[in-house]
């Protein structure tokens, strides 16, 4: 059994790798690449904010797709828009028709995609080693984001945002092709969702995208400003981060697995804890922004391994693991939304981001405490 599973992951460890390269060469510069385009902070922030607002409001297309296709062509779809609005973005030229255009298509394909790559892989997930295999998937991502910011940065800063973006976009398109040997699993015609788990699932996923907001797409557009506003400055402060993040993800996933779930709630939280302090503290300190980015690139696969694990395993034992999805990761948008259009106002009224990336810390002790009790419950059942 543990083979079987293993060769239906492998088409998603590949394509995780292309992904990730994605989100982190082109994916990360897309706020940044606003502001280059004559938009202020707090118009990026909130254009940010409008593709995750959008996400929350189109979720609803997915279940009929899914329904006439399988969760697998829900995932390709989403990876062919994603690709046509990464050669809409860089015609965009500051707030106008195209900017509108970017951010819906945007928006729709990204629902698409991360809706059905989460129940995909919630899918075809074991469940005794769900800590193990959510951790290589995340660990996959951070060794790719060691060269991909690098790759980025440069083709935006030497090549211009035509072919930077458009390479990215061809990196998207080739995305899909491990998942053309995948299997497509099905959707039920009906299912009854259990309302507690759900409960559960979206505040959770609430917190972590409030979490998010602050940690990664705030501090992303702050290190930004603090680099100089230069692309491949910004790129390789990334990518030096990147080498922090590897051994993360593969830790946690491991304590989870191996029955420690508490040290890996301690560890993983703590640290998210202590990184958003420093990135409150280094905003403004090209040398301290570097080594704060540096802890939150070794924070960010531990907490999405400590937090996806029972995420993908409360999906899984529900009557539809995509339905599932679909009413609960629109807490990630709604809490990845406040965030950017908090720090949007405070930027507006003349405030810098330290205290929007400060107010994540109660997002984090919020999932920590949530976590606690749910791994507590679990050994206690299995005890």
């Amino acid at each position: 059994m543990p083979h079987a599973t293993a060769d239906r992951l492998r088409p998603v460890y590949f394509h995780t790798g292309l992904q990730s390269f994605v989100e982190a060469s082109g994916g990360i510069f897309i706020a940044g690449f606003l502001v280059s385009r004559g938009m202020s902070y707090p118009a990026a922030l909130a254009s940010f904010a409008v593709i995750l607002l959008s996400r929350f409001a189109l979720r609803g297309a997915v279940l009929p797709l899914a329904k006439a296709a399988g969760l697998r062509s829900v995932v390709l779809t989403g990876i062919a828009i994603r690709t046509i609005s990464f050669l809409i973005l860089p015609h965009v030229d500051g707030i106008g028709p195209l900017l509108a255009v970017f951010l819906l298509v945007s928006g729709f394909g990204s629902v698409l995609y991360w809706t059905g790559y989460h129940a995909f892989v919630s899918s075809l997930c074991d469940s005794s080693q769900g800590g193990r295999q959510v951790s290589i998937q995340q660990a996959t991502a951070a060794i790719v984001g060691v060269v991909a910011p690098i790759v980025g940065g440069l083709l935006l800063a030497r090549a211009g945002a035509a072919i930077g973006f458009g390479v990215i976009a061809g990196i998207q398109a080739l995305a899909a092709v491990p998942l053309l040997t995948a299997p497509n699993p099905s959707v039920p015609a009906r299912a009854t969702l259990d309302h507690k788990a759900m409960h559960f699932a979206r505040t959770l996923y609430l917190n972590e995208g409030f979490h998010a907001g602050c940690s990664v797409v705030l501090w992303n557009l702050a290190l930004f400003a603090s680099l100089g506003e230069h692309f491949d400055s910004f790129g390789g402060a990334i990518a030096v981060a990147g080498l922090a993040a590897a051994a993360g993800s593969v830790l946690v996933g491991k304590l989870i697995d191996g029955g420690r779930p508490q040290h890996s709630l301690a560890l993983a939280y703590g640290a998210a804890a202590l990184a958003l302090v420093l990135k409150g503290a280094a905003y403004g300190s090209p040398w301290l922004a570097v080594g704060a980015t540096a802890l939150g690139a070794l924070v960010t696969p531990m907490a999405a391994t400590a937090m996806l694990t029972p995420l993908y395993g409360m999906a899984r034992r529900s009557p539809c693991v995509l339905r599932f999805n679909m009413a609960t990761e629109g807490g990630w948008d709604l809490g990845c939304s406040a965030a950017c259009l908090l720090a949007a106002g405070v930027l507006q009224a003349g405030g810098t981001f330290r205290l929007p990336i400060l107010a994540g810390l109660a997002a984090v002790l919020t999932m920590a405490l949530m976590l606690s009790r749910w791994y507590g419950r679990s050994q206690t059942v299995q005890a």
